[in-house]
């Protein structure tokens, strides 16, 4: 599924949407409607970045699992860990021994595990923000939250819910 013919037929359709985005943001200009274009043009620039994450992704041989984990993320997070992947290329990083293909192979298995942490992270990080509002929430009706308690339930460190409560 996620083979570069998938990969440039997505670019492919997420460039069209793009188009149709621009196209009903000129409408919606045309007919006084200020609020509409700018979402319209919103939606167009995200269709964009989208093609250009499929684009980037086509010809990498990192396994589905990592391409489909970098596109699970964030687009702003998945064009940054590409651009780490381009800025440290195998010639940078494997510098004691003579590069292999097995070595360069290697390396892309690794540059597909750091998408699965990348996506793990958001993960959790989305996690920990909805604990954070479930708490919000709980403590707005009145009752008091034992944050240790809390802790312990979950998992999540006492210092780490404290820190994310105190900046909700």
């Amino acid at each position: 599924m996620w083979d570069d013919d998938h990969l440039r037929r997505e670019a492919e359709t997420q460039r069209i949407r793009a188009g149709e985005h621009y196209r009903d943001a000129a409408k919606s200009d045309e007919l006084g409607r200020a609020a509409e274009a700018e979402r319209s043009r919103e939606m167009a620039q995200h269709a964009t970045r989208r093609a250009e994450l499929y684009e980037r992704l086509t010809d990498r041989w990192q396994f589905g699992g990592g391409k489909m984990e970098l596109l699970s993320l964030d687009l702003d997070d998945a064009h940054k860990l590409l651009d780490r992947f381009d800025n440290n290329p195998a010639q940078e990083v494997l510098t004691y021994a003579e590069r292999s293909p097995l070595a360069e192979g290697r390396l892309e298995i690794i540059q597909g595990k750091a998408c699965s942490w990348a996506f793990g992270n958001a993960v959790r990080d989305g996690a920990i923000r909805e604990i954070v509002r479930m708490v919000n929430l709980i403590e707005s009706e009145g009752v008091e939250i034992n944050i240790a308690a809390l802790a312990r339930m979950t998992g999540i460190s006492r210092q780490t819910l404290h820190a994310r409560l105190r900046t909700s």
